[in-house]
């Protein structure tokens, strides 16, 4: 079910239900020794030291239940509120029906009826309206004397008629006070959150759309077009990078390829040349149907280092969620689950991506079908090797970054894992999982902050949450072990099947 502004004021009632109900469980304190220095009737003094003992005790649970949203739950915590509303009636018949105390139970009946919960309000405004007129009402018409601590005995009998029309009206004012603020409350709530999401992919769509003409703009001859690498002869810059360019090109025999190219800047240094050449070695072996294949990899003495790949046809991921924003559920399964195959081959050989994201997901038109497939090991890591192919800064695109990657941590495939959950964040909300004014604040939210709820933004069942709550822990050692077994409890959560183990609890904000 959509995360709603009502979620948000349930969260904010664990707080204040938290206080209000430690203040319901000193306060019989304080009346049972205010009590004993004022004696009074001994069987209404009974009545009320039962009274107070029961809404202490249920008060003490409730402030247990507080402690998680998973514990205060609408059943349990209703019943003890009536059981409280219960033990407070008593407290009006012993201090006195038309008394300062009959203003107590109005502070529970606007808290209880700022609540979520309806039936609970109405029940407890119903206990304990009903039980001072059952109370006050045989006083007025003079069956009983008013027996309290603090007696209207001496009181007019048209003051006392004016006394409970007004405190009658106050404690259903109480009430109608509370509803009307938690719906006041929830109404500006849903239309912030409304605002909030029209914003928000509207900024997405601009930054997309800002990055795709970038893009378009470096799509043009090259320094190294028309020439031949290899077996390639090389036409139009397809992309240009940090460490390179990438030119379409075509195979002697006739085939379609894609040539990556290092830049002058990059050549430069013999030990990045070097980790080029064993990095993409690996990533050469690599052999998946999800895995851009390598037809041919340079020399280590080449003079220009270069890489010869499959030549894809369709669009990346960025591209798609440029023109939909976001990606159906059924087709986001599909691609969750050729990616983690793809990352799986990756896995086993030691080889950690670091850099997944939209733009490095392809969605090729092959002869046999459409097929995702994993782009770009340019910034990949051999596990087990000293030093990465951008020596020791941070590699990777910030909003899908694992925060021990951001942090310049010890990077493992569960980075790839927490990357592949960002992304499917991206296509279930879109919007990235996090925002920043610039690089800074981006990198100190993926490192610190907790991402939204994914059901802030979009309909995603609190199964699919708890996945991504896994895959995209902060502590890489609370992730699925693989991305495998990421898109495997996406699969089995979209089907209803809950998670077997527990997600962490600080995950979303």
């Amino acid at each position: 079910p959509l995360a709603t502004a009502a979620d948000a004021l349930d969260r904010s009632d664990l707080a204040r239900m938290r206080v209000f109900h430690i203040f319901g469980t000193l306060a019989p304190v304080g009346a049972f020794l205010l009590s004993l220095l004022l004696g009074g009737d001994p069987v209404l003094r009974a009545a009320f030291w039962a009274g107070i003992g029961l809404l202490s005790v249920c008060n003490i649970v409730l402030v247990y239940l507080t402690r998680s949203e998973a514990l205060y739950q609408p059943v349990p915590v209703g019943i003890l509120w009536i059981l409280s509303a219960l033990g407070i009636v008593p407290t009006m018949a012993y201090f006195g029906p038309f008394s300062a105390v009959v203003m107590v139970p109005m502070l529970g009946i606007v808290f209880i009826a700022l609540g979520r919960v309806r039936w609970t309000a109405r029940v407890t405004a119903a206990i304990c309206i009903g039980g001072h007129v059952v109370i006050a009402l045989p006083m007025l018409v003079g069956w009983l004397p008013d027996r309290g601590v603090l007696s209207s005995q001496n009181a007019a009998h048209v003051q006392l008629w004016v006394a409970e029309l007004l405190i009658i009206g106050f404690l259903i004012s109480g009430y109608a006070l509370g509803r009307w603020a938690r719906q006041t409350s929830a109404k500006a709530l849903a239309d912030l959150q409304q605002a909030m999401r029209v914003i928000g992919d509207k900024e997405q769509a601009l930054a997309e759309v800002v990055d795709q003409a970038q893009r378009a703009n470096r799509a043009n001859e090259g320094r190294w077009s028309h020439q031949a690498m290899g077996s390639f002869k090389l036409g139009l810059v397809l992309g240009r990078g940090a460490m390179g360019e990438v030119y379409e090109a075509v195979r002697s025999d006739g085939v379609p390829a894609a040539v990556k190219l290092l830049n002058a800047r990059s050549t430069a240094s013999a030990t990045l040349v070097e980790r080029f050449h064993r990095e993409m070695e690996v990533a050469a072996r690599l052999e998946s149907p999800h895995i851009v294949r390598v037809y041919e990899l340079s020399q280590p003495d080449a003079p220009v280092p270069y890489l010869a790949m499959e030549r894809l046809y369709g669009n990346d991921l960025a591209t798609r969620l440029r023109a939909e924003t976001r990606i159906p559920s059924d087709e986001l399964v599909v691609m969750l689950d050729q990616v983690a195959r793809g990352l799986e081959v990756a896995r086993l050989a030691g080889v950690v991506h670091r850099d997944l994201k939209p733009q490095n997901l392809f969605l090729h038109g092959g002869p046999a079908g459409t097929v995702w497939k994993i782009l770009d090991f340019g910034v990949s890591k051999v596990l087990g090797t000293e030093g990465t192919l951008t020596g020791d800064g941070i590699v990777g695109t910030p909003q899908y970054m694992a925060p021990e990657q951001a942090s310049g941590g010890q990077i493992s495939h569960a980075a790839d894992v927490y990357a592949l959950g960002a992304i499917a964040y991206r296509c279930l909300t879109g919007r990235s999982p996090f925002k920043g004014r610039d690089l800074a604040e981006l990198v100190y939210q993926v490192v610190h902050a907790p991402p939204m709820r994914p059901g802030a933004f979009s309909r995603v069942s609190p199964l699919i949450e708890d996945v991504l709550a896994v895959a995209m822990a902060k502590d890489p050692r609370r992730r699925f072990p693989s991305a495998l077994s990421f898109a495997q409890s996406f699969i089995a959560a979209r089907r209803g099947r809950p998670l077997a183990i527990e997600p962490p609890s600080s995950a979303w904000s």
